[in-house]
């Protein structure tokens, strides 16, 4: 369960915006997320995802893919690019592949870097709730 709340976290996650796309550059990105899930501290998790010109938006980085997010019936949405942070927030119901999920996000970047927090909500099948924060980080490596 912990795994698709480091997905989601991820927030590992990757949903184009209709509305805008916030630019970053193509390229190979390390991104980090540390998460504390119900006050507990998970050990910290590094991810390289190569960003084809196509594709290099801050969404691709930090949220789940839009075919993922369709075949989950997640609503997805993000601020406006412009100046200050842009502020994104992610809602799945619960399904046969997981929990309901409520996750919001804030980040700063720039086209070589981006840095945020966000907060989760998941609610179990069996009734369980558990309630989380991250801290997020990523940055350009080089070309892939």
């Amino acid at each position: 369960m912990k795994r698709w709340f480091l997905t989601v976290a991820t927030w590992s996650m990757l949903v184009p915006m209709a509305h805008g796309q916030t630019a970053v550059q193509a390229g190979l990105w390390e991104k980090i997320e540390k998460v504390t899930l119900d006050g507990k501290e998970l050990p910290a998790r590094s991810q390289k995802i190569c960003l084809a010109p196509e594709e290099a938006n801050l969404q691709r980085l930090v949220l789940i893919t839009s075919d993922e997010a369709t075949a989950r019936g997640c609503n997805v949405t993000a601020s406006a690019p412009g100046p200050g942070p842009v502020r994104m927030s992610m809602s799945c119901p619960a399904s046969d592949g997981g929990p309901a999920i409520n996750a919001a996000m804030e980040l700063r970047f720039t086209p070589t870097s981006f840095e945020g927090s966000g907060t989760v909500e998941i609610k179990h099948a069996d009734g369980r709730a558990e309630k989380g924060t991250s801290l997020l980080s990523g940055r350009r490596l080089g070309d892939c």
